[in-house]
């Protein structure tokens, strides 16, 4: 059942096109971490050494033990993604599992795509009660740069606009008797035409 909440996750753009290429580098399923700050905005995805199958992703435990010993915030690190490679996108059993295995003390979002680019989105809440709201709607967030001012001044500065002259097409066509006269082409008809051999 499809819960209508109002909650929406949003994705960095960067870390979504890095999610895309690894999609379309994996031969079957791989998966990643993220970070996903309070706000559901997800970031910093982060690939590990893995064991993949065209069915399957299981992460390097020691790896991810390491990354999270290591992390500034591994607090944050609150996003699973992982692909399903050319099938559609669902949540397994095993996925089930893999997110019941990733539970902190807050949420987890996870993400599953596949090659057709197809999005399924989750939220898992642990505390105060485990509450799962599936088919969330994944937002991308572009980058926040104000860029108006600096092309607008590359942009005076390199190009330059002018207006285009219209000519109105014209055609010297003899006149019986050998005179020539200037005939605009929209007034040159078929009879024209057919006195000059034309048709």
């Amino acid at each position: 059942m499809k819960i209508k909440t109002g909650l929406r996750v949003c994705i960095d753009a960067e870390a979504l096109e890095r999610i895309w290429q690894w999609t379309e580098l994996a031969k079957g399923e791989f998966s990643c971490l993220a970070m996903a700050d309070d706000g559901l905005l997800v970031h910093g995805v982060q690939l590990f050494d893995q064991t993949c199958t065209q069915a399957s992703t299981e992460l390097d435990q020691d790896a991810l033990a390491k990354f999270l010993c290591r992390h500034r915030e591994p607090e944050n690190v609150r996003a699973w993604i992982h692909s399903h490679g050319n099938l559609s996108v669902f949540w397994s059993a095993q996925d089930d599992a893999c997110i019941d295995g990733l539970a902190n003390e807050s949420f987890l979002i996870s993400i599953v795509v596949n090659k057709r680019h197809d999005i399924r989105c989750r939220v898992d809440f642990f505390q105060p009660v485990r509450l799962t709201l599936d088919e969330v709607p994944l937002e991308v967030r572009m980058p926040a740069t104000d860029l108006k001012a600096e092309c607008e001044s590359a942009f005076l500065k390199h190009v330059t606009e002018v207006q285009p002259m219209v000519v109105r097409q014209q055609s010297m066509m003899p006149e019986p008797g050998g005179m020539r006269r200037v005939r605009n082409w929209p007034d040159f008809d078929d009879d024209d035409m057919a006195m000059w051999g034309g048709r």
